[in-house]
């Protein structure tokens, strides 16, 4: 009888462990990256507030060549958003209720019904709030979906990493990374890091450098682009002799954007680059840090080069390896 008690007691304690764990119970995540089930009344969804919504998530990705949306976009209505449907990745909702509702808002929540899951629910008493609050939140529901994408990939990353890559890191520029190990090219420097796959049909690649720290200025595009262009001149050639990596500025000026990241001073970067000498070139995004303990800029880049592929994902998923950054 005391044998079968402290059975039922373990099954008991094991069972109120996973229920306050909670997301040892949930499902993987569905879909591919950068899909988004948007769930609503279809009335709503045709009319001004869900077109609104839909220019919002089909905004053209920033940064890129060729145009292409931010998410792959499906809707459902409310009454069809079953069980199967629950576990998508992205979820967007939207409710309009004039008797539920006194202002238009935005909810955000994580791991509802599956794991890494991300989900936004935008509430309003009529479209016209509904279309204030996308206005006015919009780069805040874009941030949130593309961070959680961000750790997505970060798991997978640390779950498949390139220790000898993040220590080239380490040892040449002073700060840590999560490495995917398919960057296993690799060259270090004084403080300076390249890593890339190699390969000739996709290529994906990392660079890091670090500079000292004059004043706020240098954190103006114009420096922060000057400074790039004279690491890559020295450290990336062209296929041809000469040739060598630059920025395209005269076609496609570089866009930016400041941020603050988990309290560290950041100025995001995106633009195209190419190489001066030969016709290659494509997107790249980077991450310029305050290091305050240093007293220096550390800048954390990636670039992709896919002539015959589409390229949001490839450098979207590659993004998430300039938010890792951790400071030795």
């Amino acid at each position: 009888m005391r044998k079968n008690f402290l059975i039922l007691l373990t099954i008991i304690l094991c069972l109120n462990s996973c229920k306050d764990n909670g997301e040892t119970l949930l499902p993987t995540v569905t879909g591919a990256a950068y899909d988004m089930l948007v769930v609503g009344s279809p009335q709503v969804w045709k009319d001004t507030a869900g077109r609104a919504l839909f220019e919002l998530l089909d905004e053209d990705t920033p940064g890129l060549p060729q145009s292409e949306p931010m998410f792959n976009i499906s809707f459902i209505p409310e009454s069809q958003f079953d069980g199967v449907l629950k576990p998508a990745r992205n979820i967007l909702m939207f409710k309009v209720d004039e008797h539920a509702y006194t202002q238009g808002k935005v909810h955000y929540k994580k791991n509802r019904w599956a794991k890494i899951q991300a989900i936004v629910q935008i509430t309003a008493p009529n479209q016209e709030e509904m279309k204030k609050v996308i206005e006015e939140k919009g780069q805040e529901i874009i941030d949130f979906f593309v961070n959680v994408e961000y750790v997505r990939s970060l798991q997978y990353y640390r779950r498949y990493s390139n220790g000898k890559s993040r220590q080239l890191v380490i040892d040449s520029v002073g700060v840590a990374l999560s490495i995917p190990d398919f960057l296993n090219k690799t060259k270090g420097a004084e403080n300076f890091a390249w890593l890339s796959n190699g390969s000739l049909e996709s290529r994906q690649d990392v660079v890091v450098y670090r500079v000292p720290y004059k004043s706020q200025d240098d954190f103006k595009i114009e420096n922060l682009i000057a400074v790039r262009d004279s690491f890559l001149k020295m450290y990336i050639a062209g296929p041809s002799e000469g040739s060598y990596m630059t920025t395209e500025l005269a076609n496609y000026p570089p866009t930016y954007r400041e941020m603050d990241v988990n309290g560290v001073y950041c100025m995001e970067v995106r633009g195209l680059w190419k190489v001066e000498g030969d016709f290659m070139g494509g997107p790249f995004m980077s991450r310029s840090y305050y290091d305050k303990k240093k007293n220096d800029i550390v800048t954390v880049e990636t670039f992709v080069y896919a002539p015959q592929h589409k390229k949001r994902n490839k450098i979207r998923l590659m993004e998430a390896i300039t938010t890792s950054v951790d400071f030795e």
